[in-house]
């Protein structure tokens, strides 16, 4: 993909859904290794979805010092773990083996949208910032829950945002959300952004060409890496 290089954007191309999990989970697992050794932490923010599911399966295998691992969650919808729509259950079910001793930091905690991102606010509050996050993107464009329809998105995304974790309402089309944002999303050294078919391509490409049109075009630029699945 010629525009990734010329914004100094790494563009991985796998061959299958399998391939880009495999390539991705060596990765994270290669980057929390190298951060742990360093000082004695990692700190990884995940996306839920089909895609990561994969991906999460996969690194669950690696053999890593999993209680010098501190994980949150790039967006979730406002439902309990249990849900079938949680992306913190995914995440928790995808890491079973590990559940007990990984430092997990829930966005999702019941008492109400706005309530509950105050809380991880402050708890993220008192994170130095993430090693590592591993974002996914919608076809229209969004990246983590910052859509293309709120008002707000471009503040939402950027590095100088005042908040680092928001609640975004429901509309007719999708659940209430709690979701990250640009402050911390930018803080990560190691940002990976994994994309798969022709559609979400399209889209890419179009943020590529005008990145203030969507918000994924936020974040296409160093230190980001694309991994691609046809």
């Amino acid at each position: 993909m010629a525009d990734c290089s010329r914004r100094g954007v790494q563009w991985h191309p796998c061959a299958d859904a399998e391939d880009q999990a495999r390539w991705l989970a060596t990765q994270v697992a290669e980057t929390l290794q190298q951060c742990i050794r360093q000082r004695g932490v990692a700190r990884l923010a995940v996306s839920g979805g089909r895609s990561p599911e994969v991906f999460l399966r996969q690194l669950a295998r690696f053999s890593l010092d999993w209680q010098s691992v501190h994980l949150t969650l790039v967006d979730e919808r406002w439902v309990p773990p249990e849900h079938a729509d949680s992306n913190a259950g995914l995440v928790q079910r995808c890491l079973a083996e590990h559940w007990s001793l990984i430092n997990w930091l829930p966005l999702y905690r019941g008492v109400s949208p706005e309530a509950d991102a105050q809380v991880a606010a402050a708890e993220l509050a008192t994170w130095p910032g993430l090693d590592l996050i591993v974002l996914g993107m919608g076809s229209d464009g969004h990246t983590a829950s910052l859509f293309p329809d709120l008002p707000d998105w471009p503040m939402l995304c950027a590095v100088d945002c005042p908040w680092r974790c928001v609640a975004l309402p429901a509309t007719d089309e999708r659940q209430a959300r709690l979701s990250l944002t640009g402050r911390l999303l930018h803080s990560a050294p190691r940002q990976l952004l994994a994309i798969s078919g022709q559609a979400k391509l399209d889209t890419l490409q179009q943020a590529f060409e005008s990145p203030l049109a969507l918000p994924v075009g936020a974040f296409l630029k160093p230190p980001l890496d694309i991994v691609y699945s046809p």
